[in-house]
């Protein structure tokens, strides 16, 4: 279940064997390995860095772009700074799921904005940009799980009464997906949810923030963030310096090693996750969703991606420097993550974490950060799929690939000022969910730059919210 996973992890910021593709060589028979540095349709982006800005976002990620979008939008020159590739990272390495099915209730308002700026992507561009409202399934096999959405289904409506998540069962359920109900007690659906496609769908969201006025400058490494009189006043970068008075943090698995070096502490490890996309058959399930250990997701040429069941967990030197941040998540995710004790220990000691605007950084050694694939993972999820829908033996495996997804301690992104740093925000740590709620979030980071009221309420999102004596709560 990938897409619904949230958990605490640690970041491995290069694989030991030196590859940021995501690849791995001679992982077994039946798919072809990725030579690519990018998983993201190429954007057209620009060379020369400006020499001053409204606002600066740094990284060109769901996140960074949907926050450029509406800057722009509101009348504030937007500049954004990637070191690689537009959507390069995770953006374009995601499961592809646009959904609010069994979600957290507090976050169900910044989630169904969300979809609903989705939805007027298209004709705001004026291209198709692959989201889909193509709906979602949760199977449910015993009687126990229905118990358990019941009530979810029941403190959802009262929260978003406007939400059509309901049950499905018998005969409505086979209309759907042939045969389920032989197999299945009910299914959760949200026809309103839907999916993207994560290869091309960012880069057209960012062709379009392009049109509209926002810069977008790559390859280009932010290094570093000026301050006078302890405000914001400029970036440096590996090609200058750029003067601004506001600065967007959304560099993903990245933001906790920047915001680190300004000496800001910021909550957010990472996840290795593998994913795998399957060639077309001619009875692929529709939509996206998961039964008790198999998750999909129908992409628009009629093949399918799957997504595992647990994520690797890599100990690396931020395992100590947010261990007391992280230690109350444990309870909620130790079943869905595999601990691993390996050479990324060592690799992750080599990172520096302490650098002027000057020196050479981290973030131009690695310009696309992509996680290990793991194989006997990627094997299990498919076994699974096989073993509850047989028609997919006849699908060739035609990719695998890994991704770094960036985790906070209550599986909940910041939006939010960073108020030690007058002038610095930060829209991260989506924490496998970022493709859903980035461009809400963006809408409500713009918002709070701007100095207006947002459109969702931000508390749950608020820096401090770990430190300010709040109650603990894990929002999976």
């Amino acid at each position: 279940m990938a897409a619904r996973q949230s958990a605490p992890a640690l970041t491995a910021m290069l694989g030991a064997s030196g590859r940021t593709d995501g690849s791995s060589p001679g992982a077994g028979r039946g798919w072809r390995v990725s030579t690519y540095k990018s998983r993201a349709e190429t954007v057209r982006t620009i060379s020369e860095l400006p020499a001053d800005a409204d606002v600066v976002v740094i990284g060109a990620g769901i996140a960074g772009v949907s926050a450029a979008l509406f800057l722009n939008e509101k009348g504030l020159r937007t500049v954004v700074l990637e070191k690689g590739f537009v959507a390069g990272e995770q953006s374009s390495r995601a499961f592809g799921w646009i959904y609010t099915n069994g979600w957290d209730t507090g976050k169900l308002e910044l989630a169904n904005r969300s979809k609903a700026i989705w939805d007027s992507f298209a004709s705001r561009f004026g291209e198709d940009i692959g989201f889909r409202r193509s709906g979602n399934f949760m199977l449910l096999a015993t009687d126990d799980e229905v118990d358990v959405q019941k009530a979810w289904l029941k403190s959802a409506l009262e929260a978003q009464p406007q939400m059509d998540a309901r049950f499905i069962s018998g005969s409505e359920l086979d209309g759907h997906i042939p045969g389920a109900s032989e197999k299945f007690k009910a299914a959760l659906h949200q026809a309103s949810d839907g999916t993207a496609e994560p290869t091309y769908s960012v880069s057209a969201i960012a062709r379009g923030a392009i049109r509209e006025g926002v810069r977008i400058v790559s390859p280009c490494a932010a290094r570093t963030i000026d301050r006078e009189v302890g405000k914001v006043c400029g970036v440096r970068t590996e090609l200058g310096y750029i003067k601004t008075r506001h600065v967007v943090i959304a560099g993903g698995a990245w933001s906790s090693l920047f915001a680190g070096n300004l000496g800001v502490h910021l909550p957010q490890l990472a996840i290795n996750s593998s994913m795998q996309w399957l060639s077309r058959i001619d009875d692929a399930l529709p939509g996206a969703g998961n039964g008790p250990d198999f998750t999909w997701r129908r992409m628009d040429n009629g093949e399918t991606a799957v997504g595992v069941a647990r994520n690797v967990f890599p100990i690396t030197k931020d395992s100590f420097r947010f261990f007391r941040d992280f230690v109350p998540a444990l309870k909620h995710s130790r079943d869905l993550l595999k601990i691993r004790l390996s050479r990324d220990l060592i690799a992750s000691l080599r990172v520096k974490s302490r650098w002027t605007g000057e020196e050479r950084t981290p973030f131009e050694d690695v310009r696309v950060l992509a996680g290990r694939l793991d194989v006997h993972e990627t094997n299990r999820a498919l076994a699974n799929l096989r073993r509850a829908y047989p028609q997919y033996e006849g699908a060739e495996v035609k990719e695998r690939w890994g991704s770094m997804i960036d985790a906070t301690p209550d599986s909940t992104q910041f939006v939010c000022d960073v108020p030690s740093v007058p002038g610095l925000f930060v829209i991260t740590g989506f924490s496998g969910n970022g493709l859903t709620s980035a461009p809400g979030s963006g809408e409500m980071i713009s918002e709070m730059v701007a100095g207006e009221k947002t459109t969702c309420d931000p508390s749950i999102y608020r820096f401090g919210r770990f430190t300010d004596g709040s109650k603990f709560v894990f929002r999976h």
